[in-house]
């Protein structure tokens, strides 16, 4: 068995590779890849990927997502998010995925960070013994409109008979759903304009900077620029290359809407949104209190002009909101999203106050 790893250089060479076309199942996509290679938090040296080979044949493969986290005070930590893990079926149960943890434990100095498991791999991490619970996020899924022609089949493959009949009964039920969305007021009155932003300005930067005193990541502008510039879902139909990757790379839809709030010409707020297919989610949200209603109905608009299904949210102020209040949602129900860290990088954070947003870890790119 041979390990391999891949820097930023060495990634690159990777996916231009004859070897990459010829792979069956490939470690990455072209355009993760070329986002980590771009990741203004990762350094020439960072081990993005790494690779078990047997026989020179691919046996299994982790990413690692480069990043910093900070302590309240401001103190920063280098440190790696594991990120897409795959075992060839017919050699697990060998210690592979055991082999390529220890490699990322090594090259990260044991500062490791994961979020987003499988049940399975929550407990290969349980089992190395070096990961301790960091924070898990309370968070909401909304539904505003009937989907029961992509729901049911999933649920049972003999609803795929039906599909024709259950996208009619879908249609009907939507009509009064989507009347009563497209009621939502333009929210003038409240003097809040939602200005939409291709790049984080300074005086938006400036605005993001005073609120991330107990942010986990704090994130800047040239962070929030490379999630916007460099997303990891392309839009497209299924290729080639995304047959043979395991992890998302295409949606028929697929856009990231940002916005400024604005009140006489001072920033109030930031909304970053991302739009896959049907679904909604608000990676990073910073906004003043008095705003809340105004953001609640800009949800409200953006869903009603993508036509979109659901909204996922962990902001607790908005999950807050919407928990509690009266909503345009037909069906609400909690989630969360559990988060551990190596023990060597989690006393840092011990008892520690901190926010983590939607989109830390790699999840504004999913």
């Amino acid at each position: 068995m041979e390990i391999k790893t891949y820097n930023k250089e060495e990634l690159l060479a990777l996916i231009r590779s004859e070897v990459f076309s010829r792979m069956p199942v490939v470690p990455i996509s072209t355009v993760r890849a070329i986002s980590h290679v771009h990741n203004p938090r990762a350094e020439a040296s960072d081990t993005l990927m790494i690779i078990a080979f047997d026989n020179n044949q691919m046996t299994g493969y982790l990413g690692v997502l480069a990043d910093r986290i900070y302590t309240p005070d401001g103190t920063g930590y280098k440190c790696g998010w594991l990120s897409c893990m795959w075992v060839d079926p017919k050699v697990r149960g060998k210690g592979i995925a055991k082999q390529l943890i220890a490699r990322a434990f090594a090259d990260w100095n044991d500062h490791i960070l994961v979020t987003e498991f499988t049940p399975e791999a929550k407990g290969l991490y349980d089992r190395t013994g070096n990961f301790n619970d960091l924070s898990t996020n309370h968070g909401l899924r909304c539904y505003r409109r009937v989907n029961l022609h992509e729901v049911l089949p999933k649920k049972n493959e003999k609803y795929n008979r039906y599909k024709g009949v259950l996208n009619l009964v879908d249609a009907i039920a939507n009509i009064p759903l989507d009347l009563r969305l497209s009621l939502i007021g333009s929210g003038a009155g409240s003097g809040i304009s939602f200005q939409p932003v291709a790049e984080i300005d300074e005086q938006t930067n400036n605005y993001i900077a005073s609120k991330l005193s107990s942010s986990f990541e704090r994130r800047n502008a040239a962070d929030i620029d490379w999630i916007i510039q460099y997303p990891w879902i392309k839009e497209s139909s299924p290729t080639q290359e995304s047959k043979r990757y395991h992890f998302s790379s295409v949606a028929d839809h697929f856009q990231n809407l940002c916005f400024k709030l604005v009140i006489r010409d001072e920033v109030k707020g930031y909304l970053h949104f991302t739009i896959r297919d049907n679904h909604l989610k608000i990676p990073y949200a910073y906004f003043e209190p008095e705003c809340l209603p105004d953001v609640i109905q800009q949800i409200y608009r953006i869903m009603e002009q993508y036509k979109l299904n659901m909204l996922t949210v962990f902001h607790p102020d908005l999950v807050d909101h919407l928990s509690n209040h009266g909503s345009l949602f037909i069906y609400k129900r909690r989630i969360s999203r559990h988060y551990i860290i190596t023990k060597s990088l989690g006393k840092h954070f011990v008892n520690a106050h901190i926010h983590i947003q939607d989109g830390d870890a790699d999840c504004a790119f999913t």
